[in-house]
């Protein structure tokens, strides 16, 4: 349903599901049924330049001008075309909302945040706005703005277990733990109850995640710790988008018997090692994460 990462373009027309020009529909639809055919985009520009040509206030036509350009990869002028649309027509929140993505293609997390803000205005039901806007706001550390947006985006699709997870992780950036423990209890009923195999799955989901020095760090936290080893929480180091190594909140059945049921360790280049650090019961998150924290800057 919603952009991953903000890297991907929607393909069809969401939440508008008709343009009122005919002409303008009528090549965009071709586009999208030929998009991989060689010349295809090309010829679609060119109508779409014509018909602009003759019809400069034609929002329809920048719209679709503005999709095929963004296929063609032409993203600064993707932006150009469908911010014309819209300053044409302000309920094209279609527009807006793919120069949004667009833009955080391009890493432009602040325009970004402003075109998705721009098509909620323009249908406040668009769910897909109301949770890339709450992503470019936390990309920003905006964290109040992102915890807004997916609170939006929540009431709108209450049942959706991506948006759940992101309340989580911006409430935990906020040092709100009674929301975040509401959320966190919100994702825990979502896994259970999926139907999704997707979902249902998953070991873990990302609790947390933070910058350290040069590192990017994402705090897994398991659904389920039941057997004689398990990760209760994984703080997965990267850096560059490359993992490497971890440092672990771990338990066992011997940490068990032996009166220290968690434990700290650390995965790194193929080896494992422990940490030294124990618990009785199960630390607080502000607790381990300070922990993990240390053990990050020392050996990594």
């Amino acid at each position: 349903m919603r952009v991953s990462a903000l890297a991907l373009l929607v393909l069809a027309l969401g939440v508008r599901p008709a343009l009122a020009d005919a002409k303008a529909q009528a090549i965009l639809e071709r586009a999208i049924a030929n998009e991989k055919q060689l010349g295809e985009l090309d010829k679609a520009l060119a109508e779409l330049d014509a018909l602009i040509a003759k019809a400069p206030q034609n929002a329809e036509a920048h719209y679709a001008r503005g999709w095929v350009l963004s296929h063609q990869g032409k993203d600064e002028p993707a932006v150009i075309a469908y911010d014309r649309a819209f300053a044409l027509d302000k309920t094209l929140a279609d527009a807006a909302y793919n120069a949004g993505v667009v833009l955080a293609r391009l890493g432009r997390a602040k325009d970004a945040a402003d075109h998705f803000d721009r098509a909620l205005i323009a249908n406040p039901k668009l769910v897909d706005a109301a949770y890339n806007a709450g992503q470019s706001y936390y990309d920003q550390k905006k964290f109040a703005k992102a915890a807004e947006r997916w609170r939006a985006a929540s009431i709108m699709a209450p049942d959706d277990f991506q948006i759940a997870k992101k309340l989580v992780q911006v409430y935990v950036a906020l040092g709100d733990d009674a929301k975040a423990a509401k959320a966190r209890d919100t994702v825990y009923m979502l896994w259970r109850s999926a139907k999704d195999p997707a979902i249902s799955k998953l070991r873990s989901y990302v609790y947390d995640q933070f910058e350290i020095d040069r590192f990017r760090v994402y705090a897994y936290e398991a659904f389920d710790v039941s057997g004689d080893l398990a990760y209760v929480y994984q703080f997965t180091v990267t850096e560059k988008d490359k993992v490497v190594g971890s440092v672990n909140l771990e338990t066992s059945a011997a940490s068990r018997e032996q009166g220290v049921p968690y434990l700290l360790g650390m995965d790194k280049a193929g080896s494992h090692t422990s940490l030294g650090v124990t618990w009785n019961r199960l630390p607080d998150y502000r607790t381990l994460k300070a922990e993990a924290t240390k053990a990050i800057k020392a050996r990594f």
